[in-house]
């Protein structure tokens, strides 16, 4: 992995940072360049609350990809694209695209790897295409009812929990799940769902679900 990419993107905006936070967030990088993520996880999210417009947020999602723990990943990004819309690059959008993968949201994924692709250089590019070669194998027949069922089961869990962003998620792939079937199997149900919710993330870069 591109780790010391990640080093070099903070190093460019740590000028329009507050100064406190500035430290913390190079820390964490070199956390994260080394390898030591649960480290680079604390730095950046020391830097995330003493201000950096936003930045920090991405790199809390990334740290908790490597850490896997990608549904905590997962709303990471959401507040992150929320919050710093501007600041996501093609390394960050294929971390995020892990989370999806992790999660068992594969289509989440590949609309995130699609809009990758070789943008960030020919390594990731490789596994970009290894994926996404994965997931296409996954959908050559119309997904089962009862896969359908299991998203709407973890989007009911998250939503108990309180986590809509999470829930919306995995509402998102049942829908979209739904749409590859004939029948549209549970399909008005998902929108529904979606549509209930007090929260939802902004869109993956390249759509998401309708």
């Amino acid at each position: 992995m591109k780790h010391l990419a990640l080093c070099l993107a903070l190093l460019g905006l740590t000028a329009a940072t507050p100064p406190d936070s500035t430290p913390h967030l190079l820390q964490g990088a070199r956390h994260f360049r080394e390898g030591r993520f649960a480290n680079a996880l604390v730095e950046f999210k020391v830097a995330q609350r003493l201000g950096t417009g936003g930045e920090a947020d991405w790199y809390v999602a990334a740290s908790l990809v490597k850490l896997g723990r990608s549904e905590e990943a997962l709303e990471a990004f959401a507040t992150a694209q929320k919050s710093a819309p501007d600041a996501r690059d093609a390394l960050l959008d294929y971390y995020h695209a892990l989370a999806c993968y992790e999660a068992k949201l594969y289509l989440c994924a590949d609309t995130l790897l699609e809009a990758v692709g070789d943008a960030s250089g020919p390594r990731i590019g490789e596994q970009v295409r290894k994926l996404r070669g994965d997931i296409g194998a996954l959908f050559r027949a119309a997904p089962v009812p009862s896969s359908i069922d299991w998203y709407h089961a973890r989007a009911t869990q998250a939503r108990s929990a309180g986590r809509p962003l999470l829930a919306a998620r995995y509402l998102e792939e049942a829908v979209r799940l739904a749409q590859k079937r004939e029948d549209r199997y549970r399909l008005a149900e998902a929108r529904a769902g979606l549509g209930s919710l007090s929260e939802r993330p902004a869109p993956l870069v390249g759509g998401g679900a309708p």
